[in-house]
């Protein structure tokens, strides 16, 4: 136990221990937005269930980064690569929303679970602006995983206004639902892109420090 407590002081073992149980929680989200959306018959459920598996794998990337990365040039492509990963489901996302405009589908939740699926959307987005917030000065791999939580924090204010229109009488809510995508789907590739740009050029001065040691 006091080992435990030890690892648990530093930000990276606190990230791998919590980012571990982080990826079964995906898992079980891509399950479960499957499954509803095979009860609704929504495709706009789907492409929420196939993003939430992408975050996963952007997640176990960058656990995997933090427990076996022995120096600074790895950490540099786990940075890319988790970006290479938020891009291309960003940009699978807006495909997809852009699909939906064409042909849009509608469903509705209960008021109850709309509620709680929204409040529990809105929790996760104050902890992933917290988490960014509070991790200036930390390691690169840590700046990935902040940043990949933002990502997620836009999928779940998408996915909270979702519940929240399934039950409002709003001819108009899908495409509100829409536009929110977008949105999200836009400022995720840009979080993308930016950690595969910025990992870029943190790897060349890395390789730059090692040629002239």
């Amino acid at each position: 136990m006091a080992n435990l407590i030890q690892k648990l002081k530093t930000i990276e073992n606190r990230i791998i221990m919590f980012g571990k149980l982080s990826i079964f929680k995906y898992l079980f989200y891509f399950l479960f937005y499957f499954c509803v959306s095979y009860v609704f018959k929504s495709w706009f459920l789907i492409a929420i269930a196939i993003y939430s598996l992408c975050i996963c794998f952007a997640k176990a990337n960058c656990i995997r980064g933090l427990s076996k990365n022995q120096d600074e040039l790895k950490d540099c492509e786990s940075y890319i690569r988790g970006g290479a990963i938020l891009t291309g489901s960003s940009i699978f996302y807006l495909i997809f929303i852009v699909y939906q405009a064409i042909t849009p589908t509608s469903f509705q939740y209960s008021f109850i679970v709309a509620i709680a699926i929204a409040l529990y959307a809105f929790y996760n987005i104050v902890v992933a602006v917290f988490g960014l917030i509070t991790s200036k000065g930390r390691t690169l791999l840590v700046k990935e995983y902040k940043l990949t939580n933002f990502a997620i924090a836009f999928n779940n204010m998408l996915i909270a206004q979702i519940a929240i229109s399934s039950f409002i009488a709003d001819s108009n809510s899908m495409y509100y639902n829409l536009l929110l995508g977008t949105i999200c789907g836009a400022i995720t590739l840009l979080i993308g892109i930016y950690l595969i740009f910025d990992g870029r050029k943190k790897q060349r001065r890395c390789k730059f420090k090692q040629e002239n040691k």
